[in-house]
């Protein structure tokens, strides 16, 4: 059976102590777990002590299949040691069965400024399916966004108290089409927040020296992404009625009306990642075909500028045959 491992690391600002304690309380996995989100109809039981060992929780659901974690070694770290590390086994009974070792380390650091930080580190090895030996480099891939997704959610239920992610799965619906004017551009996931930024700017000072407006609907385009390297080209725009004349240094696009997946994502775009892992384990479990000749699409419908960051709105449409 292909083996993998998956390794990630985030910092977070909290002491080692408190950043173990809501690690390894298994109570709090339903906040910042990166699959439960993605079906509401998931059933989350804990079982014995979910924070000792032989404690844990199994999950079952139509969307994340069927399975459950277990501690298997605990221990915190001290005064004296500011390490601690979190052992645990990981069985899924469906939609296959398999079984994996979970690793969590947290350790005393500081960051870019000095400050003191707590990082995170989460490990998971494991066996695939024979079936899915030529899935193994997608699939690792793959958790590595999972992996991502989960610690920014945990970093942000450590340091705030709550996450500001919410994903509602709408089902399969039509688009509407539109007519945009802006920019395309390439980056890579882990730097798509600032790059959007700066390109989304970039095309509101090309509106305004042209005398338009930039209060219309914004939108961004994803044509193409390399889930292996993680980086992706989009295009960043407002729609404007069709015909509007085109200011210089931006095009238009026109983007037709098509089937698509639609989630709608409430809260922090740092967490729009959700939405679009929502829409694609949906169409998964749905047994529904990604159509490949259409670009998915992101449209904000309110504006950050004067909108709370938990409430920001992001309706996701992933395009299916």
């Amino acid at each position: 059976m292909p083996a993998f491992t998956v390794s990630r690391t985030i910092p977070v600002h909290s002491d080692p102590e408190t950043v173990f304690a809501k690690l390894t309380d298994f109570a709090t996995w339903k906040t910042w777990s990166p699959w439960l989100l993605a079906d509401e109809n998931a059933t989350f039981t804990l079982n014995g002590d979910p924070t000792a060992v032989g404690g844990g929780y199994s999950w079952d659901g139509p969307v994340v299949g069927a399975g459950q974690m277990q501690h298997r070694e605990l221990n915190p770290p001290s005064s004296v040691q500011s390490i601690g590390t979190m052992h645990a086994d990981l069985r899924f009974t469906r939609p296959w069965k398999s079984e994996s070792k979970v690793d969590f380390e947290v350790k005393k650091s500081r960051d870019e400024d000095g400050r003191e930080v707590t990082l995170v580190r989460w490990d998971m090895t494991g066996k695939l399916p024979f079936f899915l030996f030529w899935m193994k480099s997608m699939m690792v891939s793959l958790m590595n966004m999972d992996f991502d997704r989960g610690l920014r959610m945990f970093k942000e239920m450590v340091e705030t108290g709550s996450v500001a992610s919410t994903t509602t799965v709408n089902g399969i619906e039509e688009s509407q089409p539109c007519f945009l004017l802006g920019r395309s551009a390439g980056t890579t996931l882990a730097d798509i927040g600032p790059s959007m930024e700066e390109t989304i700017q970039q095309v509101q000072s090309s509106l305004s020296q042209a005398g338009v407006a930039s209060d219309g609907r914004w939108m961004s385009v994803y044509d193409d992404m390399n889930i292996k390297t993680q980086s992706l080209s989009y295009f960043s725009g407002m729609a404007v009625p069709e015909g509007t004349p085109v200011p210089p240094g931006l095009v238009a696009r026109s983007i037709p009306r098509f089937r698509a997946m639609h989630v709608t994502h409430t809260g922090r775009y740092d967490h729009i990642g959700n939405a679009w892992a929502a829409a694609y384990q949906n169409l998964r479990a749905g047994k529904h075909k990604v159509n490949p000749s259409l670009p998915g699409v992101e449209i904000y419908t309110n504006s950050p500028e004067d909108t709370p960051p938990e409430e920001l709105v992001t309706e996701v449409y992933v395009p299916v045959k």
